[in-house]
């Protein structure tokens, strides 16, 4: 049994060493590797990192995007006994400083001159970094003042003379060279690992709002491989379609099951791009966050909506599949007639869906946010199935997963096998066992891991399970606002209800130390226009503009004395403002998974935030 992802990666090629392994876009056509040719270039980087110095136990940063030389990379990393530092490509120079000093990073592996850019600027905080490595030499970019693009070249750039700066073929052929002369130079390394070093430090959103470094060892990761293969669910036959940043621990334990299963992991080519790889590359599995199958809903949708007549049946087809679904969940005989009502309209209105996602796929995989549940029963009435996890960057990756033949549609599914949760008395989630973390980046004790004695993870998650075993999430634990009248109140419920609404994108409720609740609500471009257009509004003006236009704000203000009717007295909204930007993980107002920064929010439009409460009268509130 493999004790490291070394070794993991290791039994892998020798079961499937000609198979396919990992396939990119490359020159108009998409180019494969197998596990072998995988094997070798990751032997010769890590060869590379060795004889220019990396030592057992080493953090060496990783600043890429989702890119087949990511996992490459990675792999050579764990090769030569160090760790990855997984960074995100926009990490602010300030913030990537201090992630590279508590690291005491010395070598750095970056995508292109933007990503070196970024370092170097950084490296006047983090005097330690001695070498850089870049994939691409040059990058196009747009050129301010201008139209049109540049290209930004490294051999333009003004570097620190003491820098060592190379790219990744110079170090593919310094480990050739090695290798040539010490076929067992890399081996040797290898068999210096053991299961409790660092594999990798994956950075998550801290609960005062600062990223945290988690450390993750082999045990972790090779633990959580082992919990998922004991579920049956994927195989060597299976294929991946990876999007999703690989800075982000989703991410990563995707192309790490792909290691422990044998699958085969394609790398799109990017969010706009989806769509036509899902058709080009026809996979089996395909997981992201909800927010991607939420687009894809729309897109389905509309293209019904454009059937004329076939648009009219679609409510009556939702309706089907969502009685198919209940049925399905409770174990109840769905019934000749229901299902063949169900294939019916399968067939004449959503058949897209399949299409769609290319027509191989199995299943689909929700993670890293909460899953609209009307999301999740338009999927099941297309005849796809949409299953949610739930998970944390600290557990390596999945905590619970609901299954093909065992799901409730709104839960995050049942623990996996040798994963332990339970409920503390507050109602927090607990989570135990080898996939939880050890330690984290500069906390000196358990309280600052959120680690009790008794090794139980605090997750800062509220949930529950239902009398099947299935894990449902209520609330976010370090969410929870308390108003000026001591009420507590849960704003995750309230903003999935403001976002039910297609004009609202986000949505954050903020209250904390106030009389009554308010919300922040961001508009969703798309579903804007379409709004203008119905209303008959001039569309000239941007859509940030069209924020305040009385129409607009009468529309949301309805949902809202909406939500507001089904609610407690201390939990209605009272008043609202519409925030005049589109959130981004880039702008740091969304975290990578796709959840809003509260925090970040709130520091931003504070003064709009005050002005929500200027002159407000306490609010009686009771249960």
């Amino acid at each position: 049994m493999a004790q490291t992802i070394v070794e993991l990666f290791e039994d892998q090629v020798h079961r499937s060493s000609v198979r396919p392994a990992l396939s990119r876009w490359r020159d108009g056509l998409w180019e494969q590797f197998t596990w072998k040719e995988w094997w070798d270039a990751s032997e010769r980087l890590a060869a590379g990192l060795i004889e220019h110095g990396t030592e057992p136990g080493e953090r060496v940063a990783l600043m890429m995007s989702t890119r087949l030389q990511w996992v490459v990379v990675d792999m050579a990393i764990a090769m030569a006994g160090a760790a990855s530092v997984a960074l995100h490509v926009q990490t602010p120079p300030a913030e990537l400083a201090r992630m590279l000093r508590e690291n005491e990073v010395c070598t750095v592996v970056v995508e292109n001159p933007l990503q070196l850019g970024r370092v170097v600027q950084a490296r006047e905080e983090a005097p330690g970094i001695e070498r850089i490595i870049y994939v691409e030499e040059d990058v196009l970019v747009a050129s301010p003042g201008r139209r049109g693009e540049d290209f930004v070249r490294i051999e333009s750039m003004a570097l620190p003379e003491q820098l060592d700066v190379e790219s990744l073929d110079e170090l593919r052929a310094t480990g050739r060279a090695v290798l040539a002369d010490q076929p067992r130079f890399v081996a040797r390394r290898r068999r210096k690992i053991d299961a409790d070093m660092a594999a990798v430090v994956s950075y998550t959103a801290g609960v005062s709002g600062r990223p945290r470094g988690v450390v993750l060892t082999h045990r972790n990761l090779v633990s959580q491989v082992e919990a998922m293969a004991s579920l049956r669910l994927f195989s060597s036959d299976d294929s991946q379609l990876l999007f999703l940043p690989l800075a982000h621990m989703f991410a990563q334990i995707l192309y790490l099951a792909a290691v422990g299963f044998g699958m085969s992991t394609v790398f799109g080519r990017g969010p706009e791009h989806l769509l036509e790889d899902l058709q080009q590359t026809t996979p089996t599995l395909v997981a992201s966050v909800p927010r991607v199958y939420e687009r894809i809903e729309d897109e389905i949708i509309e293209r019904v909506r454009r059937r004329r007549w076939r648009s009219r049946l679609l409510p009556a087809a939702l309706r089907v599949g969502q009685a198919v679904s209940r049925r399905v969940q409770s174990g109840e005989n769905v019934g000749p007639i229901l299902k063949w009502e169900h294939r019916l309209f399968s067939h004449l209105l959503l058949e897209d869906v399949r299409e769609l996602l290319g027509g191989e796929v199995r299943f689909l995989i929700s993670g890293g946010a909460p899953l609209k549940e009307e999301t999740c029963e338009f999927f099941f009435a297309a005849g796809v199935l949409l299953l949610e996890g739930y998970g944390l960057t600290e557990t390596a990756g999945a905590v619970a997963f609901n299954m093909p033949d065992d799901f409730r549609i709104g839960s995050v599914g049942k623990p996996l096998p040798g994963v332990d949760v339970t409920i503390a008395e507050d109602g927090e989630i607990l989570v135990r066992g080898d996939t939880v973390m050890t330690s984290a980046v500069g906390a000196q004790d358990s309280e600052e891991r959120n680690i009790g004695d008794d090794g139980w993870l605090h997750t800062r998650d509220i949930g529950k399970f239902d009398d099947d075993g299935f894990l449902y999430i209520t609330d976010r634990k370090r969410d929870s606002i308390v108003t000026s009248t001591g009420t507590h109140v849960a704003p995750e419920p309230i903003e999935r209800q403001l976002c039910e609404l297609p004009l609202i994108a986000h949505a954050a409720v903020v209250g904390d130390g106030r009389p009554h609740l308010a919300a922040l609500v961001v508009l969703e471009p798309d579903a804007v226009l379409q709004f203008v257009k119905e209303q008959g509004i001039d569309a000239a003006e941007p859509v940030r503009q069209l924020k305040e236009h009385p129409r607009l704000r009468r529309r949301i203000r309805e949902h809202i004395d909406a939500i507001n009717r089904r609610l407690a007295s201390y939990e209605r909204i009272r008043s609202f403002l519409v925030i005049p930007e589109f959130l981004s993980t880039q702008a740091r107002t969304l975290t990578p998974s796709g959840a809003v920064r509260r925090a970040e929010l709130l520091r931003r439009y504070d003064d709009q935030v005050q002005q929500l409460y200027e002159g407000a009268q306490p609010v009686e509130v009771g249960r």
